[in-house]
């Protein structure tokens, strides 16, 4: 988000900076705003030729430099909208400017096949994009003009086409038709004119594409909300099913925990039985026997009756006496078959416990074997539950893990709206501080206002009270003119204060971006100033130190080649260039120093006027002997000779002649006798000027 807005800002300062025709000079600026408000103005005039071809980055610096000032012509539709575009200039003193009519301007591209030459890139206005029906002045500024990759290339290309038309290279070094170059370094630019129309292009469609992108990242920051949203909600699901399922479990293990304890209790119990079981099994036995022992002792006992009955039965015939005995034996064998009976009773009743504990026990049994299914179903749904709980420990694991992510996006998340919150509140604390000093502002209009009535009021009042009581006016009250003036001159000072306070703009917030923006780019291009301006600064100290050095290298070939040809010159002597300020080498005077052969050595401007020629002379080819010129014109140098030094100027001449091409403009006989060509100019009939070529070699 924040390099879209820092995007959106460029583009809407580079559009108001291209609608406000910033970077243009004043007379094409107020053209091109005219054309802008008034429709039968502007209806034939189309643009700058800056605003009307695409230009390729690569090429922006090449195409910059090859038109120059041409980037702020104007094209029109013809020649009466240029005239009309001209009148207003003129009418309104706002300075000149340059207009292509493109029903006049006709241009045609370079012919010339040029793909064989080395480092070529293609003629100028192939490179760049416009409309068609401007063809005609595109090919005029930059059809005869080529671009090439380096400067090497350029002049190579240039002397193979004996400079016939213009070249340029990518860094905007350029070769012009008379053989001039041009270039250097360029200075930076934050903007230029061919480049900010693409840049405005470029930063819409990236522009458009951030906001593609932040809808985008806005859909998937929505879509990965609602998503935390549900995992996090399945995640409550999760830890709900998780406490649920431990819940089950512990209430499982409490109910497993009880059969166990239920179990072991009738364990005990079905033991305690058992033994019980033993018990009476061991005691029915010994009834048992104990029965078996009564029943042989009641056989016995009845065998001993029946014989005791027969011995009664004999004896009781004997002796009746003996009956009570017999009946008190009747008696005791009737208690005996009543305990014998007593016996049986106890027997049946231990029979029927015995088959009821035996029932018990198989009841318990059975009871054990149904708690023991229970348990081993049980002990089934534990291993159950317990792979469902690690089951879902390792998916609560993933889940706590992806809610800690979750939760660490979600603080990113937040401190980021924190920070941005931060700055809104900073941009609000900002608009509230502009409203507070527009309502200071409204505050102080309103006091200077309400001073400004007071005073005006007062004015009157005192105007009033001198006519009242004195009968005079202010004009003739001449006597306080001091006061008066003092008096009007504040209010003419508070007058201008009001003025200059001018009307609450309501529009200063918006105003105050765009002017912000705008100082932003002033202050961009100001550091590029300065960074210029120091970069120049070294390049000029690192220049004048070069230049120290160069010139004092070749100001002492040039003296000691002043001395040498002084004294071929004249024959002897000699002569010395000297410096006023050996200090400030760059801006020092030169002293002549010569002495010709029977003088003594003095200033050059003692000497004669044909000796100072002769001398200048010197000086002339002490130049060239360091560096010799292909071609060289002299007008009447040796004018001020006497015949003698003629013919040894002339000899000499004849030295350079083999390295330097000379044309002289003479009317010297021994110079003209030492020429290879001599050119005479005649006029035999008024106003008709013929020339007369004559060959000296043989």
């Amino acid at each position: 988000l924040g390099e879209l807005n820092n995007k959106e800002s460029r583009l809407k300062f580079l559009v108001e900076t291209e609608n406000e025709f910033e970077g243009y000079v004043n007379s094409v600026k107020a053209v091109m705003q005219r054309a802008q408000k008034d429709n039968s103005f502007g209806k034939g005039i189309f643009g700058t030729v800056a605003s009307l071809i695409k230009v390729p980055n690569e090429y922006e610096t090449a195409i910059e430099q090859l038109l120059g000032n041409s980037l702020q012509n104007i094209v029109t539709e013809n020649e009466d909208f240029a005239k009309n575009a001209i009148e207003f200039l003129k009418q309104n003193n706002l300075g000149r400017a340059s207009f292509y009519p493109i029903s006049s301007v006709k241009g045609e591209k370079l012919k010339n096949n040029l793909s064989h030459e080395p480092g070529f890139v293609g003629i100028a206005s192939d490179l760049v994009s416009y409309d068609s029906k401007f063809d005609g002045v595109m090919q005029s500024i930059l059809g005869r003009s080529v671009v090439v990759d380096n400067m090497n290339n350029a002049i190579q290309i240039a002397k193979n086409n004996k400079y016939a038309f213009r070249i340029v290279t990518k860094d905007g070094d350029i070769v012009n038709t008379s053989g001039q170059m041009t270039g250097g370094s360029i200075a930076k630019k934050t903007t230029s004119l061919l480049s900010r129309g693409r840049e405005i292009d470029e930063l819409k469609k990236l522009v458009k594409e951030l906001q593609n992108k932040a809808e985008r990242l806005q859909k998937e920051f929505e879509d990965y909300k609602t998503s935390t949203e549900n995992e996090l909600k399945d995640s409550e699901e999760v830890t709900n099913k998780y406490q649920e399922v431990q819940i089950t479990f512990a209430t499982e293990s409490q109910k497993m925990a009880a059969i166990d304890a239920n179990i072991e209790r009738a364990n005990k119990k079905i033991e305690v039985l058992q033994n019980e079981k033993d018990n009476l099994s061991s005691q029915l036995e010994q009834v048992k026997s104990d029965i078996a022992n009564i029943n042989d002792l009641m056989t016995n006992l009845d065998k001993e009756n029946e014989n005791a009955q027969v011995e009664v039965d004999e004896f009781a015939k004997k002796n009746m006496e003996q009956q009570k005995v017999f009946d008190d034996l009747n008696s005791d064998i009737m208690d005996l078959k009543i305990s014998v009976s007593s016996f049986d009773e106890s027997s049946s009743s231990i029979d029927e416990m015995l088959e009821r504990i035996g029932q018990d026990i198989k009841s318990n049994e059975d009871a054990v074997v149904a708690k023991e299914q229970d348990i081993e179903k049980m002990l089934k749904e534990n291993e159950d539950l317990k792979a469902e709980i690690e089951n879902s420990g390792e998916s609560i694991k993933e889940i706590l893990a992806k809610i800690d992510e979750l939760n660490q996006s979600l603080v990113d998340q937040r401190d980021e709206r924190e920070n941005k919150n931060a700055k809104v509140l900073e941009i609000d604390s900002n608009i509230d501080n502009e409203y507070r000093t527009l309502d200071i502002l409204h505050d102080q209009a309103t006091k200077l206002d309400v001073k400004k009535t007071k005073l005006e009021q007062d004015i009157e009042d005192i105007t009033n009270k001198m006519w009242e009581e004195y009968e005079t006016t202010p004009n003739t009250a001449t006597s306080y003119a001091e006061v008066t003036s003092h008096t009007a001159k504040e209010v003419e000072k508070i007058k201008a204060d009001i003025k200059d306070l001018g009307m609450v703009n309501v529009n200063a917030i918006e105003e105050y971006k765009a002017v912000g923006d705008r100082y932003e780019f002033l202050r961009t291009q100001k550091e590029d100033l300065e960074a210029s301006q120091t970069s120049l600064e070294k390049i000029i100290s690192d220049m004048v130190e070069l230049m120290k050095i160069q010139f004092s290298q070749n100001f002492e070939i040039i003296n000691k080649n002043f001395s040498e040809v002084f004294v071929e010159l004249f024959g002897g002597g000699r002569a010395e260039l000297t410096l006023s300020d050996t200090e400030n080498i760059l801006e020092s005077g030169i002293e002549i120093e010569v002495q010709p052969p029977g003088k003594k050595l003095q200033n050059m401007m003692l000497l004669s006027g044909g000796e100072r020629a002769f001398t200048a002379i010197a000086l002339l080819f002490a130049i060239l002997k360091l560096s010799p010129s292909p071609f060289c014109i002299l007008d009447e140098i040796e004018a001020a000779l006497d015949d003698v030094n003629v013919y040894r100027f002339a000899d000499y001449l004849k030295k350079f002649a083999e390295d330097t091409q000379f044309l002289l403009i003479t009317h010297r006989k021994g110079s003209m006798e030492s020429a290879n060509t001599v050119y005479g100019a005649t006029m035999q009939e008024h106003g008709v000027t013929k020339l007369i070529s004559m060959k000296l070699d043989a």
